[in-house]
């Protein structure tokens, strides 16, 4: 005989089921576990969602500067285009302008 087949006549045939018990210190560990687990991703998602409101404040803040810019700038073209406005009607009315002024005082 070889030692091969020595080493397989001695193997049992049966096999045994593994069983798995749990305590209450394993099933206390479980549950532990799982609520971290769920704890971080709860402090995930509300990270998250931190982020992207600081991102839309400042979107936001963005947007109200540039709007308060926009009105600026619109009445700014509004008061050139009105001194414009006023030397083109001046002209167009035949007024000249005066390099002496004279007052007239009351005595």
């Amino acid at each position: 005989m070889t030692s091969a087949t020595a080493l397989r006549r001695n193997q049992n045939i049966t096999r045994n089921k593994l069983s798995f018990q749990t305590g209450p210190f394993s099933v206390g560990l479980l549950l532990l576990g799982f609520v971290i687990v769920l704890s971080l991703l709860y402090l995930n998602q509300i990270t998250k969602t931190s982020v992207f409101n600081y991102k839309i404040s400042n979107l936001q803040n963005t947007q109200a500067n540039l709007t308060t810019e926009k009105q600026k700038l619109q009445i700014e073209a509004a008061r050139v285009q009105s001194l414009a406005q006023a030397k083109a009607n001046a002209t167009s009315a035949g007024l000249i302008k005066t390099d002496t002024v004279s007052y007239a005082t009351a005595h």
